[in-house]
């Protein structure tokens, strides 16, 4: 289930996490610095102001963000997604990786939230890890058709091209990544409309991928019992970018 883009959702799930991370810190013999207690109060602190900033416009959300913190929303944005960050791994140390998870997954309305209300996020990395761990673990078909719209949006959101021309050439850059997962979830749909769009993303700015993620989908086509319209556009990518690259 993917969680809603909802500051008091972040909220909830922050108090309820937190009650137990603090719990086992407590108990444990090893310090621990950053505490959860600090890393929480943080994020209170930081969630409280996006909360009395949220009404009217896009420009009213940035200029009271301002007035109250004397940064830009999108410095904001970046501080409580670290905050967050620090908490998951906090919680991978004290051998909790259900609660590690779930931090991990609040980046994503955290993300989406501001995204909504004109902020960028200039290093996507923290949300398309949370996206890739999401997308391995969703079945239902709504589930999925779910996250590959908010997939869309925070691709929307940032600007494609301006993030593809500022990524090296590293299989791990994150939007990279962020491409594949969107067109396995849009093939994992079975939706021909979501693998059209998601497929046509790959060959435009991916198209060295290209190649290798189709003979994949064509071999998933195969295997599993995907309806006809769904093979019909798996094939005709498979002969463009495979078999006719190997006819030249």
């Amino acid at each position: 289930m993917l969680p809603p883009i909802d500051i008091s959702h972040i909220v909830q799930r922050l108090d309820e996490l937190g009650e137990e991370l603090q719990r086992v810190s407590d108990e444990t013999t090893d310090p621990i610095e950053p505490t959860p207690r600090v890393l929480l109060a943080g994020l209170e602190r930081l969630l409280e102001v996006l909360h009395a900033a949220d009404s009217g416009s896009r420009a009213d959300f940035a200029h009271r963000i301002r007035q109250t913190t004397g940064s830009d929303p999108e410095l904001i944005l970046e501080h409580g997604l670290r905050l967050l960050v620090q908490l998951s791994e906090l919680a991978q140390r004290l051998n909790l990786p259900t609660q590690a998870q779930a931090l991990e997954r609040l980046t994503l309305p955290l993300s989406v939230w501001m995204l909504r209300r004109g902020c960028e996020l200039p290093h996507p990395e923290p949300v398309v890890n949370a996206l890739a761990r999401m997308a391995n673990s969703l079945r239902r078909p709504e589930s999925l058709v779910e996250l590959y719209g908010l997939m869309s949006e925070i691709m929307d959101a940032i600007g494609i091209e301006r993030v593809l021309e500022l990524e090296t050439n590293t299989p791990t850059r994150p939007w990279r990544v962020l491409l594949i997962n969107r067109a396995i979830i849009a093939t994992r749909t079975r939706q021909p409309a979501l693998m059209e769009a998601a497929f046509q993303t790959i060959a435009e700015h991916l198209p060295e991928e290209a190649p290798d993620f189709f003979r994949e989908g064509m071999g998933q086509m195969e295997t599993l019992d995907y309806p006809t319209q769904a093979r019909e556009i798996m094939q005709r990518y498979f002969e463009i970018w495979c078999t006719r690259q190997r006819l030249h």
